[in-house]
């Protein structure tokens, strides 16, 4: 079967690598493993060896038929994954290799989803996943993600694992859920949203007249990437005041 490029479609087919990587994603999982666009199997193949269940969520017609010839013992759901209702799964662990062009409101929708209780492995642009990565100077993605989970980076992938090969680069990540209990966990992105509203402006300029204006001196002459999420945290809990 060829890969569509109208879905993102690229295969995986580094079988020394995709044993490696499946071997990460057994490490601290469930019996349950979902895995998010399966194409051709490749990874489901594996999988099947180490889970008691299985579900793969396959967005293209065809490729889901197939998939259920070949693994009749999983459950295959032929969807578009954002449009389904995950709330229901129960001590799941997520994995996939991602369509580049929907990997972020895909991890999004997961990490904010009350079934993100095991970790999650995902592969993804490079690029983006350096845009997650929690460190200085930090991105809004990166902000955004901390208040859910903490993230790894295992690797980088080059794109003759794939076919067809990709123009970019990839990496093999992994979401953490956090131990740590936040409140207003929306309130606090729609302030860090807000400080990013025009990055290369200082704090100052992003809050004012926001009611999360009221900072002190220091931070308000700071740009949004040099603050950490305890700094917003801060700032949120001073407007709550």
């Amino acid at each position: 079967m060829k890969a569509k490029k109208s879905l993102g479609q690229n295969f995986f087919i580094n079988k020394n690598l995709g044993d490696h990587i499946v071997n990460k994603v057994i490490e601290n999982s469930s019996d349950t493993v979902l895995e998010i666009g399966p194409g051709l199997g490749f990874f489901t193949e594996r999988l099947t060896k180490h889970f008691k269940n299985v579900i793969v969520v396959e967005k293209d017609n065809e490729l889901a038929q197939n998939l259920e010839s070949l693994f009749p013992e999983i459950e295959v759901i032929n969807s578009n994954f954002l449009d389904l209702d995950i709330s229901k799964f129960n001590n799941i662990t997520y994995f996939g290799s991602l369509p580049y062009n929907v990997s972020k409101p895909i991890i999004k929708q997961i990490i904010t989803s009350e079934s993100f209780t095991n970790p999650s492995y995902f592969i993804i642009q490079r690029e983006v996943a350096e845009k997650y990565l929690y460190k200085k100077p930090y991105s809004i993605l990166s902000l955004t993600t901390a208040i859910y989970a903490d993230i790894e980076r295992f690797f980088n992938i080059s794109p003759d694992s794939f076919r067809p090969q990709p123009n970019v680069n990839s990496s093999f990540v992994c979401f953490k859920p956090r131990n740590e209990s936040i409140k207003n966990k929306k309130e606090l992105e729609k302030l860090i949203q807000t400080a990013f509203k025009q990055p290369r402006k200082n704090l100052k300029n992003n809050l004012n007249g926001s009611k999360y204006e009221n900072i002190d001196s220091e931070i308000a002459l700071k740009r949004a990437e040099e603050l950490s999420l305890e700094d917003y945290k801060m700032i949120l809990s001073k407007s709550s005041l």
